[in-house]
């Protein structure tokens, strides 16, 4: 499993509870017993999304079935937010600096 710095820095700031709980559910989700997740859709397409409580991790599947997470932050914001941050790296991809 693949798990992006945003996330661990994020997961860093929160109360030890809350990184076990995040932890348990990552581990779940490696090992494909009882993470709460589902396929997003539209814009997001091809990412899924695993719940814990008021927290959301985006991840999506690498060849051979690998795992990668790719973003965190709480419901409200989370698919906002990424979407932005998957517009910006498309954008800055298309026009390299000089």
């Amino acid at each position: 499993m693949k798990i992006a710095d945003q996330i661990l820095g994020y997961v860093r700031r929160l109360h030890p509870a809350q990184r076990r709980a995040i932890k348990t559910a990552l581990r779940r989700l490696e090992t494909g017993t009882g993470a709460d997740t589902m396929p997003l859709e539209d814009d997001l397409e091809g990412f899924y999304r695993l719940r814990m409580g008021k927290f959301r991790i985006v991840y999506r599947y690498l060849q051979k079935g690998e795992i990668s997470c790719e973003f965190i932050d709480v419901r409200a914001t989370v698919y906002e937010q990424f979407t932005s941050m998957q517009e910006f790296i498309g954008r800055s991809r298309q026009n390299p600096p000089h």
